[in-house]
């Protein structure tokens, strides 16, 4: 049986961060995604995945005198992550959802993943910056820095994109491991998000 895992993460976050009063993500436009490699002696027979946070929800809050003193604060709902591997069978997603939702997200226990930022800076080339905060995932809580590049559009619609890697064990997850550990999903996951905030 394959299993899966993934640990959202979640996170991202954020990025509105400047511009006009009280930005919001927008529904159903961006993504959220995160990938999980597999390593192991036979890590590169299992594998690997792709999951999407479908439902991301949250505000920034915008100091129009000093972008720098701005903040943001987002959420998803842990039941709205779904597994997307284009190259599994239906069965065999809906098997890694359930080992996802049920043994390393544990939705039930944990509805929701959050980020809440404490400081901006800006990044060495335009429209880059660093958005520190705290990222809390199955119910405990990191300090991160998620690099990002902020842009605002002809509409008026803050566009904010952005890549971040981070642990499954930093959040008390342990990547679940096959075959006595010969394949295994690797700790780290890599995060990549393409938001829109209005």
């Amino acid at each position: 049986m394959k299993r899966t895992w993934l640990v959202l993460a979640g996170i991202f976050i954020s990025a509105a961060v400047f511009g006009a009063e009280g930005p919001c993500v927008v529904p159903g436009r961006g993504y959220f995604r995160i990938h999980l490699g597999t390593g192991g002696i036979f890590g590169a027979f299992a594998h690997e995945h792709f999951i999407e946070a479908q439902k991301i929800a949250g505000c920034a809050m915008i100091d129009s005198k000093d972008a720098l003193r701005s903040s943001v604060k987002l959420n998803f709902a842990t039941a709205s992550i779904r597994v997307i591997d284009p190259k599994e069978s239906a069965k065999d997603r809906a098997e890694v959802q359930k080992t996802m939702e049920n043994e390393v997200l544990r939705i039930a226990e944990y509805p929701q993943v959050t980020f809440e930022s404490t400081s901006i800076e800006r990044g060495n080339v335009a429209d880059q910056y660093r958005v520190s905060g705290n990222l809390t995932i199955r119910g405990k809580s990191q300090p991160v820095v998620i690099p990002l590049a902020f842009t605002r559009l002809a509409d008026g619609t803050y566009r904010v994109v952005g890549r971040y890697s981070f642990k499954q064990t930093s959040f008390g997850i342990n990547p679940i491991k096959v075959a006595g550990g010969a394949a295994k999903v690797k700790d780290e996951l890599q995060t990549e998000f393409d938001l829109f905030l209005k």
